[in-house]
């Protein structure tokens, strides 16, 4: 006898059951790709946070063996050696340190672009090899560094990066920037940790300052921070370049909060007047005072990361810094040696 089987059924998801499972993965993704992104962004801004105690304990060791922490600028003049070159021994790049072969000249010539000795530009192979050289603590991993600036350019080319150096409360030469009224703010008292560029009878040296300098203690003194970086290939002015001795380059002032909504004034372009329109932080082009550095310039610490922004301390200490931080507190956080009592939380 024939045994006769029932049909065979397909068994499988119909339509309505598949896009009720696809809506359901949607929303997951939906729900969880938020709390990704941060986890991403709190891994960023911790190596970000150890970059810069990196660097205080690179400038803690050249303060070691030069007995002075590093200068904010080597000369009084635009352009100068910086902090930058200044501690690369002591950060395990010794062998671009040496690409830099005037670094360590006393005096500067200033005669034409392939004869300058008293910054890192010029129209030198060796010089040019350290400019366009990586140098990752130089960088935050949540901003888009390194950029290329003027990268086509023999003279000027050279890589922007993230981070700054704390100048005081006031402009670089620790210079009130603003004539209003303000007991937070005592004149003439404004030297940070890079720093304050001193005229030396020769040579228009600047002098850094000595550990024993940080008399407000070296766990409640700003020394690094960070900096928003123009993202165009051609020069958008100082912003972002970290190796050049200019305020918004390798320098900061607390004078404005962190990621302040007033402007930074700074000396040369600003990056929307290059064309720039991912560069988001108001900037005001200070008409004049190239040569000297910037009188009353500044530029606040600013970051991408949501809310604040990194800083070391003297001693190498890390810490996040809200930008609704006291701006009392904040700006004495900026000062060596003021003697103030507020610290940042």
């Amino acid at each position: 006898m024939l045994r006769r089987c029932p049909p065979r059924r397909h068994v499988g998801f119909t339509l309505v059951e598949l896009l009720v499972v696809i809506a359901i993965i949607g929303v997951l993704v939906a729900l969880l790709l938020p709390a990704v992104q941060a986890a991403r962004e709190a891994a960023r801004r911790t190596q970000c946070l150890n970059n810069l105690k990196n660097l205080s304990l690179g400038a803690l060791n050249h303060e070691s063996s030069k007995k002075e922490l590093p200068y904010g600028r080597k000369f009084d003049i635009w352009d100068a050696y910086t902090w930058t070159q200044a501690i690369l021994p002591n950060i395990e790049q010794q062998s671009i340190a040496q690409l830099y072969w005037t670094l360590g000249e006393g005096k500067y010539r200033n005669n034409s672009n392939e004869d300058q000795n008293f910054g890192p530009q010029g129209n030198d192979e060796r010089r040019r090899q350290a400019r366009h050289t990586p140098i990752p603590l130089f960088y935050c991993p949540s901003d888009n560094t390194p950029q290329p600036n003027e990268m086509y350019d023999l003279t000027w080319g050279f890589l922007r990066g993230t981070y700054r150096g704390c100048v005081g409360a006031g402009d670089m030469y620790g210079n009130r920037i603003s004539t209003a009224v303000d007991g937070s703010i005592p004149v003439g008292a404004w030297k940070g940790a890079m720093g304050v560029p001193k005229i030396l009878p020769t040579a228009g040296r600047a002098v850094a300052v000595k550990l024993k300098e940080v008399s407000d203690g070296t766990s409640q003194t700003m020394m690094f921070s960070e900096g928003l970086v123009p993202t165009i290939p051609d020069w958008g002015g100082a912003l972002g370049e970290t190796i050049y001795g200019n305020m918004g380059g390798s320098l900061y002032s607390a004078y404005l909060t962190p990621n302040s909504t007033d402007s930074d004034l700074v000396w040369g372009w600003c990056p929307a007047l290059r064309g720039d329109t991912e560069y988001k932080a108001p900037c005001t082009q200070k008409d004049s005072g190239g040569g000297r550095g910037s009188d009353g310039a500044h530029a606040a610490a600013r970051s991408v990361h949501p809310g604040g922004v990194n800083v070391s301390m003297v001693d190498g200490s890390i810490r996040f810094v809200s930008d609704g931080v006291d701006v009392i507190a904040w700006r004495a956080a900026a000062t060596a040696g003021n003697a103030e009592t507020d610290a940042l939380p």
